[in-house]
């Protein structure tokens, strides 16, 4: 059975836990010093030889910044030592505004907090299978990179990990994958499409905020918990129909999302922020479980001036 209510009849109902501010202030740690540079690229050592192990690092002064093309070796010599290559370090290629590919060797499992932040001009980077760590930041601002496959073992989506990456317009997320850190694809406004895996649990605070261009999120039945504003200012967007199992929708969620036209709750969502569909000028209808209604204020729908809210019972 279904029944209509008027968004001026909402009841208001009990107050929700809000979440706190936006996103820690990230530690910043030094960045790795040269040890040897072979082959155009500076290398720190992590471990001595005979089993040694060196991560890519950034180049001395005397050293010419990378640029072009860029092959990272699973292995190097220095001297009558080999070395796997097996991290690409904090900050290594950052601001090398005339970088334009790279390709990561099969050893590589950890990129560097912003490793490749600010390279302009970086348009393909190949990630291999064995990175199954990617820190905070390592590809923001670089605004020409235009698709991005991450590997499957990747189990979450940094802080700002693609930041202001203005070209990006398809990114694959891995089914291994469980949460998007906060502001992930923040500014990402040639984003037209996100598929969210099975397996996905959480997004975090600010992940997709400001994605100007996204017109279709793929929502999974796993997921529990939306961040605040993790989707305000999506102009595009054009849907959000919830999973039942959503547990947690922070403030703002959805506001100013002005092309949205339909919504859906489920059974599930126990907190519901302030103003989570506000200035959703075209939304029309929302589905809605029963038991959404102890969690629903109108102040969540301020400027939804033609809403109706559809009961659906079970």
């Amino acid at each position: 059975m279904k029944a209509l209510i008027p968004l001026r009849f909402l009841a208001i109902t009990a107050c929700v836990i809000l979440l706190g501010g936006v996103g820690a202030v990230q530690a910043r740690k030094p960045k790795p010093v040269e040890d040897f540079a072979a082959d155009g690229l500076a290398y720190h050592v992590m471990r001595q030889a005979p089993q040694g192990e060196v991560e890519v690092c950034a180049p001395l002064a005397e050293m010419s910044n990378y640029e072009g093309v860029i092959s990272v070796p699973d292995s190097v010599c220095m001297g009558k030592d080999w070395y796997r290559v097996v991290a690409i370090g904090d900050e290594a290629f950052r601001g090398m505004h005339q970088l334009r590919r790279v390709r990561l060797g099969n050893g590589i499992h950890t990129i560097g907090a912003y490793a490749f932040a600010g390279c302009t001009h970086l348009e393909h980077i190949d990630l291999p299978a064995s990175a199954w760590a990617i820190r905070v930041g390592a590809f923001s601002q670089c605004t020409a990179l235009d698709s991005v496959q991450l590997p499957e073992g990747l189990r979450a989506v940094e802080f700002g990990l693609f930041k202001q990456c203005d070209a990006l317009s398809q990114i694959h997320l891995p089914e291994s994958l469980q949460e998007i850190g906060q502001q992930a694809f923040a500014y990402c406004r040639s984003l037209r499409t996100i598929t969210l895996p099975a397996g996905m649990l959480t997004i975090q605070n600010e992940a997709f905020y400001q994605c100007t261009g996204l017109q279709q999120v793929v929502w999974p039945q796993s997921l529990v918990r939306i961040g605040t504003r993790a989707f305000n200012n999506c102009s595009a967007l054009r849907e959000a129909n919830l999973p039942a199992g959503l547990r947690f929708l922070g403030e703002s969620a959805f506001e100013g999302c002005t092309q949205l036209l339909s919504a859906s709750l489920g059974a599930g969502l126990t907190e519901m922020g302030e103003a989570v569909f506000r200035n959703c000028q075209r939304l029309e209808l929302l589905r809605i479980a029963p038991e959404c209604k102890r969690v629903m204020r109108r102040s969540q729908f301020l400027g939804c001036n033609n809403l109706q809210i559809e009961v659906i019972e079970n």
